[in-house]
């Protein structure tokens, strides 16, 4: 068996391939139109006498993490032929895109699992749940007094990109879309209508949705201020002679509820989103660490997977910020200054934590990590509260 990347001519393989692995049979016009968009380059193949056993894709992305746009590997698409299933193949596959990956300048890669614990045991772990609201009519909210006004808009509005990316940079994990991305995945799978919020000649929020047999489906909703987001809620409850109840997609456990007026609501939570670094040293680097003044810490890290990764981090608070020191597994540590506490973690939870899914003190006291609790502590405290949060899929 080798692994290699697609040939231009193998587009129908790939498409059988994926139609039959997520049951989805395409009609003639949507084939012509995935054909025409796939990129070779982006797509890797497992071959054994000249057939394709199995396949993934890593679509080349930026994702928000602390404000800053990262570079990141959307994994997608990833399926094999079931005779070959079992075998190893599709771990094989994951190492060549994450090796790949990393010699790219990714940092970091995502992925929708069709099984978390899969997934898990090549390093990737949940980050992002996505919870769905649904309003009865006479649980929308009231109409409050704002100062703009509500408009649909055609769904392709540029508008709709500035203010998306203003709300995503405050969210860990969004996506930072590019205009393409809009046009080939966002408005591709959220059909329907658009309708924007205006004020001051600016918009200041947006929501995506459809209309279908007395339900308004919203699968976007995004406010800038509180001001956009009762011009919002307003025009969602001027549907109330047509909708019987709305659905609101959000990030889970968020305050939206609180927000409303009857918060006793339809709240369905799913699991949605993993997320895994690929480059921890640089990506450790570039994180808004900030330790107490004169304080340090200690990271003993493994990474079975990624084997670039594992090894000792040591930051020291400096005048400056953070400074960062790695030193990879089986290298000699610099010498222990006595000051600093140590925390001993797989690159799993690392991701979970760097992410802000999860607390280190959360997973110290259940034994995921281990070390010194107080390192676990300065940890959580040295990175900035940020939630978590994804609208897209690939």
């Amino acid at each position: 068996m080798i692994i290699r990347k697609m040939k231009p001519g193998e587009a129908d393989k790939i498409l059988d391939l994926s139609a039959f692995a997520f049951q989805h049979q395409m009609t003639e016009e949507e084939r012509r139109q995935r054909k025409t968009e796939m990129n070779p380059a982006e797509t890797w193949v497992a071959e054994a006498d000249k057939d394709i056993l199995a396949k993934l894709t890593v679509l080349p992305l930026h994702h928000f993490l602390y404000g800053a746009s990262i570079p990141s590997g959307g994994v997608s698409g990833v399926a094999s032929w079931p005779e070959y299933r079992r075998q190893g193949i599709i771990s094989k596959l994951l190492k060549h895109a994450l090796e790949e990956m990393y010699q790219e300048g990714q940092y970091l890669s995502f992925l929708f699992p069709f099984s978390i614990p899969f997934y898990r045991r090549f390093g990737y772990e949940l980050f992002a749940d996505q919870e769905t609201l649904t309003l009865q009519r006479e649980q929308l909210p009231p109409r409050e007094t704002h100062e703009g006004v509500c408009h649909r808009v055609t769904p392709d509005n540029p508008t709709l990109e500035k203010v998306y990316r203003t709300w995503a940079s405050r969210y860990n994990g969004t996506i930072d879309r590019t205009p393409e991305w809009w046009k080939k995945s966002v408005f591709r799978r959220k059909t329907g209508m658009a309708a924007a919020y205006f004020r001051g000649g600016e918009v200041r929020g947006y929501l995506l949705y459809h209309m279908k047999e007395n339900h308004m489906d919203i699968q976007e909703l995004v406010w800038l201020d509180p001001d956009a987001r009762k011009g919002l809620f307003a025009f969602i409850t001027n549907h109330d002679s047509m909708a019987k109840t709305v659905s609101l997609r959000l990030p889970a456990h968020s305050h939206v509820p609180y927000l409303l007026h009857d918060p006793k609501v339809i709240r369905n939570t799913q699991s949605y989103f993993m997320c895994r670094i690929v480059n921890a040293p640089a990506l450790l680097a570039k994180l808004p660490v900030q330790l107490p003044a004169g304080r340090s810490l200690t990271l003993q890290v493994e990474d079975s997977f990624c084997a670039w990764n594992a090894g000792t981090y040591q930051m020291k608070s400096m005048e400056e910020g953070t400074d960062l020191a790695f030193t990879p597994s089986g290298e000699t540590s610099p010498s222990d200054t006595g000051t600093d506490t140590q925390l001993e973690l797989s690159i799993q939870p690392l991701s979970a934590i760097v992410m802000g899914a999860q607390s280190a003190v959360q997973l110290w006291d259940e034994g995921v990590i281990h070390g010194d609790r107080e390192a676990a502590r300065m940890l959580d405290e040295s990175l900035p509260t940020q939630s978590t949060f994804i609208y897209d899929f690939f």
